[in-house]
């Protein structure tokens, strides 16, 4: 299957082009999943886009016991937080097909302009790193209030940006999102897991952030 999202003019329309541009590794070709997956940006314009490419890097469960493309699950995973309001990556490219050295799946997302890491917002103000857990907090309620689960909540897969003095959160990284059998613990590993990987906000931050959400998952 190929599908072109929301193309520009002067970027590859098709699975060929978009496998054969050369662009920069920001994530080297690893091998996972008895295959392979990287991640590389290349530039159109003035626009980047982040390219995944993978090969016979298959994610197996009851309903596709004989595996899907990761990148398609996570272009999946996209389109349910943008449906629920979440800001995430724009995909502008989504394909899988039956390559020479096996299955190869293909998402490719315009760059979150503007937005930086949490794991990069140490020079913040002490205000503006209360208002930043707050929007945090919120966001990710949201999106447990869904029951759904990031699995993956690292402080470099949340990302913020100031919009005309409103602060904006998205989140990135949503291959492993998932809807668990029991919902109450996805917040649970969640937030355990953003609160050992994040290293700028102190605990009355943090009791920011956990009030924001649980206002949040209480809507």
């Amino acid at each position: 299957m190929q599908e072109t999202i929301n193309g520009s003019a002067g970027t590859p329309d098709n699975f060929d082009e978009w496998w054969n541009t050369p662009g920069q590794w920001v994530e080297e070709p690893n091998q996972r999943r008895s295959g392979w997956s990287g991640m590389m940006t290349a530039r159109f314009g003035d626009t980047l886009y982040y390219i995944k490419k993978q090969n016979n890097h298959l994610y197996r469960s009851l309903g596709h016991p004989f595996g899907m493309p990761t990148t398609s699950r996570e272009f999946a995973n996209i389109q349910c937080l943008s449906a629920l309001g979440i800001q995430v990556p724009e995909p502008v490219f989504h394909g899988s097909r039956q390559g020479p050295e096996g299955f190869e799946g293909l998402l490719v997302t315009r760059e979150l302009e503007g937005f930086k890491a949490i794991a990069d917002a140490a020079t913040l103000s002490p205000d503006e790193k209360r208002q930043l857990a707050i929007a945090t907090g919120e966001t990710v309620g949201r999106m447990h209030r869904a029951r759904l689960q990031h699995s993956c909540l690292y402080d470099n897969h949340v990302m913020y940006r100031w919009q005309d003095g409103t602060l904006l959160i998205a989140l990135i990284d949503l291959e492993k999102l998932r809807r668990p059998y029991l919902p109450w613990r996805a917040a649970r590993h969640d937030l355990d897991q953003l609160r050992r990987h994040q290293q700028i906000w102190n605990p009355d931050d943090w009791a920011a952030l956990l009030s924001a959400h649980a206002a949040a998952l209480a809507t």
